[in-house]
């Protein structure tokens, strides 16, 4: 970069700040405001191709990632044809820092993001590839609504807990498409005890595609639950208008995360490293497509332990000299979407599933560790084999296949003797 000209942009909302530095490391002119229009970028684009033949050299854009806001910028100029990077905030956030006296605003900012990346102190990156972006955001609202479904979810079971005292032990699953037929047709006790008793149990046994025996069961529970219930009197009049619109809120929310889910799979058919990270175990479609999607280029990590660095399930690491932290935590920075289906992951490995693990070999690490680690930090440590596995299969653009450590280093073994034979 030492013979390029560097510009830096501090990103906001609206507008943006941008300094020059030339490849005399000397700033060109003073930092300058730009709004976010088509006209006004479009004038930055004359001044930089202006000092490029000036200069007699080419310009880089350098910014920080701040999602939607600098997506818009790097698109643009990426479009122009300028060489254009990205660099995560948690580099810049401690530019505040490099002076004695705290001075910290937009166009300071623009220029020590210049001159840091000039000096190599910034590593950049590329933004995703435009498939990989396209189910980013997808997998993101996915789990926005599957966030405020359980919300709604929640207040349906006070409600339900109002009007009809005992109901979770007749419906476990109080949003089971028969629970929620019972509650959107009998929304009361007395709708309840003046149903047809054919209807309801003739539907609840095409709903839950069971038997008429399990019906009859359900019917008889249901219908002494609601005699208690209006003895009680536990709830007003009013919970039954709640409680429907709870229920027209919550099919709303499910069908559309029925409908994204669907978008996300079709968009993933056509993604190799999405179907290779689904075949590890204990990954789903859904959180291969996140975990891809969310690590954007694989190509920014050159080992493992950077993408478990990346996932922010590393240890922070607390020493300053002869203190030492006991207590060691994750370090919590990245992606918390990549910590979620990896924490799912980890949950989905270690249980059993009609007597059998779908990992032994992680479920026998994990049993392993809980011998003298608490819980808590064994299943970090199956995550953190996870991420060994995703890098593996990226890597290597193979298939995952469960194998046992001695499998792994005959496998090894082999590999290093081929190496030394071509050496």
């Amino acid at each position: 970069m030492q013979n390029k000209i560097v510009v830096g942009i501090d990103v906001a909302k609206d507008f943006s700040y941008f300094a020059m530095i030339g490849p005399d490391n000397k700033q060109i002119g003073k930092q300058f405001r730009v709004n976010h229009t088509l006209e006004e970028l479009e004038d930055v684009i004359k001044r930089m191709k202006e000092v490029e033949t000036r200069l007699k050299s080419q310009c880089v854009l350098i910014m920080e990632s701040t999602g939607h806001y600098s997506s818009i910028l790097f698109n643009f100029f990426h479009r122009s044809n300028f060489e254009v990077y990205l660099v995560n905030p948690l580099q810049t956030n401690s530019i505040k820092n490099l002076q004695v006296r705290k001075v910290k605003n937009d166009k300071i900012d623009a220029y020590r993001i210049a001159m840091l990346f000039k000096l190599g102190e910034l590593r950049p990156y590329l933004p995703p590839r435009e498939d990989l972006a396209k189910i980013k955001v997808l997998c993101r609202h996915y789990y926005k609504l599957v966030d405020d479904s359980v919300m709604y979810k929640n207040d349906l079971i006070a409600l339900v807990d109002q009007i009809f005292p005992g109901y979770q032990k007749i419906f476990s699953d109080i949003t089971s498409l028969s629970s929620l037929y019972v509650l959107e047709n009998y929304s009361s006790s007395k709708k309840l005890l003046n149903a047809d008793r054919n209807e309801l149990t003739s539907n609840l046994s095409a709903i839950s595609k069971r038997g008429l025996d399990w019906a009859n069961k359900k019917a008889d529970a249901l219908i002494s639950m609601a005699k208690s219930a209006i003895k009680l009197k536990s709830a007003p009049i009013t919970a039954e208008i709640a409680l429907k619109s709870c229920i027209a809120i919550l099919k709303a929310f499910y069908e559309q995360i029925k409908h994204i889910e669907n978008e996300i799979i079709a968009l993933s058919n056509d993604v190799e490293e999405i179907k290779l990270v689904d075949s590890i175990t204990g990954i789903g479609p859904i959180s291969a497509a996140t975990i891809v999607s969310e690590i954007r280029n694989f190509e920014n990590f050159s080992s493992a332990k950077k993408l478990v660095a990346f996932c922010g399930i590393d240890p922070a690491v607390m020493e300053s000299g002869k203190f030492k932290g006991s207590k060691v935590k994750i370090s919590k920075r990245g992606s918390r979407y990549l910590r979620r289906v990896l924490y799912i992951a980890a949950l989905a490995n270690i249980k059993q599933y009609h007597g059998k693990y779908i990992n032994p070999v992680l479920a026998e690490y994990y049993q392993a560790k809980i011998q003298s680690k608490p819980r808590k930090v064994a299943l970090v440590a199956v995550m953190h084999k996870l991420v060994n596995y995703i890098f593996a299969v990226l890597r290597d653009k193979k298939p995952f296949r469960v194998i046992t450590p001695e499998e792994h280093m005959e496998v090894y073994a082999q590999k290093t003797t081929s190496a030394k034979q071509v050496a």
